[in-house]
């Protein structure tokens, strides 16, 4: 008899491989910038609204995940779960979205940037060398969301598991990180950003008119993302 976890993991892996499909036909959308809005207090009240309601005692976990700072591979020290809010509207449970602009921040101010570089070109079977992958195939990184709203990238879908990707960071800062995404199905683009570990080498292609409209890398996309890195090393 099949157990229910079992039942689960199967129904997971099906449904990312569909997803992957999926993500690989994205087409780019416009760069954007994006700030916070929240004030520190009711920023924290809103994330522990969510992100208690979803993961109860996530915010304990804590670890290190590998991220691309300024040519050199870091391990980003992640403390508290993601945090996700509303609106942009979103069908996900997690209340992740991709394809809009964060409306509420986990605190006021500045917040700096995370590029996470996700691999959309799994569906072919084909996938960048691993040690490459901060977050690998078929997993859910640390603090994460495990399911993010697509659909407005993907009006033909809804909700989807992340995908394979590593993180760039431009700045070393202990706290909250806002996330942009951008998508590449192209290993020989993936190999170059992966070579260069910057944000200088990863413009450079999206400069490249030809390479954005073949898929082979997006421009950059927003989302209402926000991970909370504590330090690297």
């Amino acid at each position: 008899m099949t157990s229910p976890i079992s039942q689960q993991t199967c129904r997971a892996a099906v449904l990312f491989g569909m997803l992957l499909t999926l993500f690989s036909c994205s087409g780019p959308l416009s760069p954007t910038r994006s700030g916070g809005s929240a004030g520190d207090q009711a920023g924290h009240q809103l994330h522990d609204t969510v992100g208690s309601a979803l993961d109860p005692g996530k915010d304990s976990d804590k670890g290190y995940i590998d991220g691309w700072f300024e040519g050199e591979t870091v391990e980003l020290y992640y403390t508290k779960t993601f945090f996700c809010a509303e609106p942009p509207d979103s069908v996900a449970d997690t209340h992740c979205e991709l394809g809009a602009d964060a409306e509420e921040a986990p605190r006021g101010g500045l917040i700096p940037t995370l590029y996470a570089i996700a691999w959309t070109g799994g569906a072919s079977g084909i996938f960048p060398d691993v040690s490459t992958l901060a977050c690998k195939p078929g997993s859910t990184c640390l603090n994460h969301p495990a399911m993010i709203d697509i659909s407005r990238i993907r009006p033909d879908v809804t909700v989807g598991p992340g995908l394979p990707h590593s993180h760039i960071v431009t700045q070393r800062h202990a706290g909250w990180f806002k996330t942009v995404n951008v998508r590449v199905s192209n290993l020989d683009v993936w190999n170059d950003i992966a070579a260069a570990k910057t944000l200088d080498k990863v413009r450079e292609l999206q400069a490249k008119p030809a390479l954005v409209q073949s898929g082979a890398i997006t421009l950059d996309t927003p989302t209402n993302i926000y991970f909370f890195i504590a330090s690297w090393r």
